[in-house]
């Protein structure tokens, strides 16, 4: 159903930027503040979200009945195949004052709906990215958010669990994966999976390597990254497992990974920067000699996308917040050798960080 509390945060937001209207097409954006969500397809449907009053949804005809349901928006604006969508808008719409500026959310949204809205005010729309202004709001997990992705942090946990009993020299990444699906769905039937990779030996250099049909070989190195999705919200976890022993480099690479993530957790609390924490995990990497083996990111915001805002990145002044929620997963990459990565899902409390994914972190199983 519509969320009124976020959407007066919404509203709020259009008055102080000067922002006529927000438009949110299907996406994560949408769910948050509508609890509901479609296809992007050749039929246009978005949310019209004004500074004041009512919100409009445009969508097909055939589609009105579950979105009234499923929404409880009053305002609908439907329009039949034949007809298209720019003369029903047109009509709802005339008359409006939408102001200076009108927010589409440019990774989400086409030139489709653009054109559309455009056509039906008979003039040019000047735009602005309505991410930042989304993002401001769903930064923030509230207490409900929060349970959902200790949940799905619970169920990923489950899946590397599987992983690791199954994980033997001769078995395939594939059946692994096979592995961690077939236990997260015994134990969380509703529960789906946004993204799975598994990958061993020299191919685990590679920081997004997909999962293949190759076998797993003694003295291998093998990382696993995956997710949940339950209730809307997703985990993300990735755990490093040795067969047997490694070279020395690799396991003084190990230990600096997981001295890393620790030091970044641990340093994680309101009032520090996402640009803070991106560089407590990389002093450590490039004290210990493997600066430039550490070539991504030392995290990423999740919640309903598995790659949202805050971004942990070098030079992110933004401010860390209670019920702000993240990754922190430094890694060191070796081509030719194999690469090695530890992250952790951590929500910002009042006065710390709470760590949500919860599996061990050992190389091996001592």
């Amino acid at each position: 159903m519509l969320n009124q509390e976020r959407l007066q945060k919404l509203q709020a937001l259009a008055q102080r930027e000067e922002i006529g209207a927000f438009v949110v097409v299907p996406s994560a954006s949408l769910v948050y503040l509508a609890g509901f969500n479609m296809g992007l397809s050749e039929r246009p449907a978005f949310l019209l979200v004004p500074q004041k009053g009512e919100v409009v949804l445009l969508c097909p005809a055939f589609e009105a009945e579950r979105v009234r349901r499923e929404t409880g928006i009053a305002r609908l604006v439907t329009y039949t195949d034949e007809e298209g969508p720019v003369a029903p808008l047109a009509r709802a719409l005339s008359g409006w004052q939408y102001g200076p500026r009108i927010a589409f959310e440019y990774r989400a949204c086409r030139m489709l709906e653009y054109d559309v809205l455009a056509q039906a005010l008979g003039e040019p729309i000047a735009m602005v990215d309505a991410r930042p202004y989304l993002a401001e709001l769903r930064m923030a997990k509230d207490a409900e958010e929060q349970a959902y992705m200790q949940t799905a942090a619970q169920a990923a946990d489950l899946m590397v669990a599987a992983i690791e009993r199954k994980l033997a020299p001769g078995v395939s990444e594939r059946e692994l994966q096979e592995a961690a699906i077939e236990a997260l769905k015994e134990a969380y039937p509703e529960a789906e999976v946004p993204f799975i990779s598994i990958a061993s030996g020299e191919r685990t250099a590679l920081p997004h390597a997909g999962t293949t049909d190759r076998r797993v070989e003694d003295g291998d190195l093998v990382w696993v990254d995956l997710g949940a999705r339950i209730n809307g919200y997703v985990s993300d976890i990735t755990r490093t497992f040795a067969l047997g022993p490694l070279d020395e480099e690799l396991e003084r690479a190990y230990d600096l990974v997981l001295a890393a993530n620790r030091a970044a957790c641990q340093a994680a609390k309101p009032g520090v920067t996402a640009g803070y924490l991106d560089e407590v995990a990389r002093a450590v990497i490039r004290e210990g000699g493997f600066g430039e083996q550490f070539t991504h990111r030392t995290g990423h915001g999740i919640g309903l996308e598995v790659h949202e805002e805050p971004y942990i990145v070098a030079g992110n002044q933004l401010v860390m917040q209670p019920g702000y929620a993240f990754t922190i997963e430094p890694g060191i990459y070796l081509p030719g050798k194999g690469g090695i990565r530890i992250e952790d899902d951590v929500v910002i409390t009042e006065t710390g960080a709470k760590i949500l994914t919860a599996y061990r972190r050992d190389l091996r199983d001592s």
